[in-house]
């Protein structure tokens, strides 16, 4: 599924109160890789559910942070170890 996009947007709240992000059903992300900036992203918590179960594991699919798209794979998925809500997700570039 090499044609699916999920769309992203710089963030600018850092620490304790990405909590507030979460309560609104936004998910903290880093994206990075070779030759690019490490940049801090947020992503809509059910659009990420919605890739993490269609895009097979190692599959690449296209983040679009801002109008620029980038090839990525999900690398390090973190999970609440009760609830098994998402907490934090990597993207690297593929």
């Amino acid at each position: 599924m090499a044609n699916a996009t999920l769309a992203a947007q710089r963030r600018h709240i850092f620490g304790k109160k990405v909590k507030t992000l979460r309560r609104e059903g936004i998910l903290p992300a880093n994206f990075y890789g070779k030759g690019v900036e490490t940049t801090a992203i947020q992503i809509n918590e059910r659009d990420f559910e919605q890739i993490f179960r269609t895009v097979p594991k190692g599959e690449s699919f296209t983040l679009d942070i801002e109008g620029t798209a980038y090839p990525v794979v999900i690398y390090v998925v973190q999970r609440h170890p009760v609830t098994r809500k998402f907490i934090h997700v990597d993207f690297k570039l593929a």
